[in-house]
């Protein structure tokens, strides 16, 4: 069994994901509250709490968590991971 991008649907996908990324640079890179530290930093405090939660939970997991879930689960038995 070969892995590719044999189907249309798989690149239409992926270039969906970056048309969408592109456009959201484009976006964030146009605000006005970009030029200032605050701005920049801190959004002009104007974020609400989920994407600040998901941006968290995104930094915090990490590649060594799902190593470390699989030889726990590995050492243990899978029970120790669910």
């Amino acid at each position: 069994m070969e892995v590719g991008l044999d189907n249309w649907v798989d690149i239409l996908v992926i270039a969906l994901y970056f048309v969408f990324v592109l456009l959201v640079g484009l976006w964030s890179m146009c605000r006005k509250e970009r030029n200032t530290t605050k701005g920049y930093f801190l959004a002009g405090r104007s974020m609400t709490w989920f994407p600040i939660g998901a941006s968290l939970f995104a930094s915090n997991i990490g590649s060594e968590h799902f190593i470390g879930l699989a030889g726990s689960g590995a050492a243990g038995g899978i029970a120790v991971v669910a």
